[in-house]
């Protein structure tokens, strides 16, 4: 568990400006229109005042005053200087300019600098719900970034963020509940150092079907990623579920933006649009980012590199146990239809989903945007689940009224709109349509046995198992204490690997998702941008936790996260840490570390760490490299 943070010292004053220097207001060549007119209203609105800008061959220091700053950040932004705000207090006191403003974070416990609840865009609440991402205002003065913003809104669950103030031994309060904020566009940045310059970054997204998960999850902290890669690592906030993906016609305006429902997409570009105007001043090269996702991540991923508002933010890709997909406009219509019928049924407006139907389509546009707009987060998430429903009575997802299998929480993402998205993702690849960066692949050889079907308890008893076994509050369980014997019989652990990789013995209820789905959409994928961007791919197969956990979960589907940032803390995966195999993980680790930093810096994974040579993914040759590690060292293979 991690120790508490050190807080650098934040020391104001003014910076004293050398000879040479030019007034901006009589240098309009060396600023665009947008940053004059900017800068303009900046100064109109706030009364600052930028006493001086420099061009970078003069530069020996600066002078301003506090009510310029956000002024200055985004002129220099505008302008391209990368420095009149880097003086060794500041370097010391992590204090950096954004374009919108000056931020300071703090020093971790393991040395590295980290800047957290780092605003890119506007809170997208009130009149922006549903609304495309905006640009954040500016603001004065110095903003703390040393604490997480809120999660986006959602209902808790396994992978949903932790009760405030509390860590994921607790995560079990949330399940089934709304949490969260709408005010939650928010990033987080981890360097190895104050002065580092002109490193690679990498952009992470996180999972979670979409609809749960937070950038400030304990899997996801950045901290030993950047340190071992020697790398900027930024995680960041998109809108879950139906506040992410919403599109009807009742809301549709004529702007293709807000109308595409895309809203969670653009939110993550204006993510890498923040990322590429300010990640100079947190050390990172604006020139070399990476974008990362798992799961839902990858998915995201993969609608980043096809989306044609994306290009040119950043330059390769590393997808997680996910690939190319989407939804038609038609199903995400038919998607808000359920909500809004699901609500009505909620009022007592109607009592199925027939009259529910007839009630709304009776309605006209403008009332059924006041209703849905009035109606709470809360209200948008509570009717997603029933706290008391379910095989056990402690909680399940509620159906779309008239439907028996799709839930309302289940969302439409990305929707393949024609603007944000192509109309057809994989057409649009085939076709050249789409940003040709190099990528690497990567799935675990038991994706499948997360989302079994066969559990014998709830998720309440056996995430506190799960978190038990890290805490030593749990012992002595095994596998028929948490698969149900009467759904997989008779229960061995061939026959439940069976079951979870491609469910060949048929077994009732099936996975909800198989093994084999994941590697089919994985391969699929890349057959489609075969060869038009080298394909790295890797295996991994590492399942040496403490029995039970080795049979139940395995390389599960998010297996490789904890290796690949190298947090072996609580969190998801803490079931899986003993002292036992902590040898054979941690050089495990380090080797998809490194072969994440020569990635990010080459297009190539290929490093020193590797026992073999990792050879390109091709459909006639799939080659992918297995990682694995005995409880003594790294195991790495192709296959």
């Amino acid at each position: 568990m991690a120790s508490p943070d050190g807080i650098g010292d934040h020391k104001t004053g003014t910076r004293q400006c050398a000879d040479n220097t030019l007034r901006w207001r009589n240098q309009p060549s060396k600023l665009s229109r947008a940053a004059s007119a900017k800068a303009a209203a900046l100064e109109a609105g706030k009364n600052a005042r930028l006493d001086h800008v420099v061009m970078e061959s003069d530069l020996k220091s600066c002078l301003w005053n506090p009510w310029g700053a956000a002024l200055i950040a985004s002129v220099l932004v505008a302008i391209g200087l990368p420095g009149c705000g880097g003086s060794d207090d500041d370097v010391a006191s992590l204090v950096r300019a954004t374009e919108y403003g000056r931020i300071e974070g703090v020093t971790e416990s393991d040395g590295t600098a980290a800047w957290r609840g780092v605003p890119f865009a506007k809170p997208p609440v009130g009149k922006l719900r549903w609304q495309p991402t905006q640009a954040m205002d500016a603001w004065t003065g110095v903003r703390s970034a040393k604490d997480f913003a809120d999660a986006c809104a959602q209902i808790g669950g396994l992978f949903g963020p932790a009760p405030k103030g509390k860590d994921y031994s607790a995560v079990w309060e949330t399940f089934y509940k709304p949490i969260g904020s709408e005010d939650c566009l928010y990033l987080n940045i981890w360097s190895p150092s104050a002065d580092a310059t002109k490193l690679p970054v990498i952009v992470f997204i996180h999972g979670g079907s979409n609809v749960v998960g937070a950038a400030f999850d304990p899997l996801y902290v950045g901290g030993n990623l950047a340190k071992n890669a020697n790398a900027v690592v930024v995680t960041v906030a998109y809108r879950l579920g139906v506040m992410g993906w919403f599109s009807h016609p009742a809301f549709n305006t004529g702007d293709p933006l807000r109308d595409s429902g895309n809203f969670a997409v653009l939110d993550l570009i204006q993510s890498l649009k923040f990322v590429k105007n300010n990640i100079a001043s947190f050390g990172g090269d604006p020139d070399n980012v990476t974008i990362m996702g798992q799961s839902a991540g990858s998915t995201n991923v993969n609608a980043l590199i096809v989306s044609p508002l994306a290009a040119g933010l950043f330059h390769k890709a590393v997808s997680l146990s996910g690939g190319v997909g989407g939804s038609a406009p038609t199903a995400a219509v038919n998607k808000a239809n359920a909500f809004i019928d699901a609500l009505l049924i909620k009022d007592r407006l109607a009592t199925d989903k027939a009259s529910a139907d007839a009630y709304r389509t009776g309605q006209s546009d403008a009332w059924i945007r006041n209703y849905v707009m009035s109606k709470s987060a809360a209200d948008l998430y509570n009717i997603q689940v029933d706290p008391t429903g379910g095989k056990w009575g402690t909680g399940s997802r509620t159906f779309e009224p008239g439907s028996t299998t799709a839930t309302l929480w289940a969302t439409v993402a990305p929707i393949l709109d024609g603007t944000v998205m192509p109309a057809n993702a994989t057409t649009a690849i085939r076709n050249g349509s789409f940003s040709k960066v190099p990528q690497l692949i990567g799935n675990t050889a038991e994706e499948g046995k997360l989302f079994s079907s066969a559990f014998k308890i709830d998720d309440y008893t056996r995430v506190k198992w799960m978190n038990g076994t890290y805490l030593g509050t749990a012992s002595g369980l095994k596998l028929e204490d948490i698969i149900d014997s009467t759904i997989v019989s008779p229960l061995t652990v061939d026959n439940y690997n069976t079951y979870t990789f491609n469910n060949a013995n048929r077994v009732t209820p099936a996975p909800s998702i198989t093994t084999a789905t994941f590697w089919n959409l994985s391969n699929s994928s890349n057959a489609v941008y075969y060869p038009q961007v080298p394909l790295y791919a890797y295996d991994f197969k590492w399942n040496k936790e403490p029995a039970p956990w080795n049979d139940v979960y395995g390389a599960w589907h998010t297996g490789d996260l904890a290796f690949i940032f190298g947090n072996f803390t609580l969190n998801l995966e803490a079931f899986g840490w003993s002292d036992a195999n902590r040898p054979g993980r941690l050089a495990l680790s380090n080797v998809m570390q490194q072969s994440i930093a020569a990635f990010i810096r080459t297009g190539d994974p290929n490093n020193s760490t590797l026992a073999v040579k990792w050879n390109p993914w091709t459909p006639t040759a799939p080659r992918r490299i297995a990682l694995d590690a005995s409880l003594q060292q790294a195991i790495v293979a192709e296959e």
